[in-house]
């Protein structure tokens, strides 16, 4: 179905509503992950800040275990995946490439379902590969929670 609502370009109406295909949704991905990483360092910068107003004369930069480092890392971005997934169907990177992730009767999901897609995600990006052999382009997490990511341009919810 070919949408002919101005405020999405003209180029992208004969996408509106369908599956998304790999490439947008590995460009999205990248972009969350940038996200994700940008929010680790402003933490250890903040860390760092606190330590030094505790004890200025004694200040050392924090340094974190390997562990602590993939432990924050992985409740960061199941956060804020969980987030973007229940409040609008999407995070900055799929807003970018005009994705929305939906559950099976095409509405936002619910936060239990977001935060397993989550997790999933966050776990086993790698299952985003089989989106490409998918006849619907879903991946491991769409099936196993029965979601899809689908092209929309709306920026707003309300709007559809």
């Amino acid at each position: 179905m070919i949408t002919t609502d101005p405020s999405i370009p003209a180029v992208a109406r004969p996408y509106q509503g369908k599956p998304a295909g790999l490439v947008s949704r590995l460009l999205a991905g990248i972009v969350d992950l940038l996200v994700v990483l940008m929010v680790m360092v402003a933490t250890y910068v903040g860390w760092a800040a606190v330590r030094f107003l505790l004890r200025p004369a004694k200040f050392e930069f924090p340094q974190p275990t390997l562990v602590l480092i993939l432990a924050a890392g992985l409740v960061a971005a199941v956060c804020y995946l969980t987030l973007g997934w229940t409040l609008t169907g999407r995070t900055y990177g799929d807003h970018l490439m005009g994705l929305r992730v939906v559950d099976r009767s095409g509405t936002t999901m619910h936060l239990p379902i977001s935060v397993i897609r989550a997790i999933l995600c966050a776990v086993f990006p790698i299952g985003l590969i089989w989106a490409a052999f998918s006849t619907h382009n879903r991946s491991v997490q769409d099936i196993l929670v029965r979601t899809s990511v689908r092209y929309d341009w709306h920026t707003l919810e309300l709007d559809r």
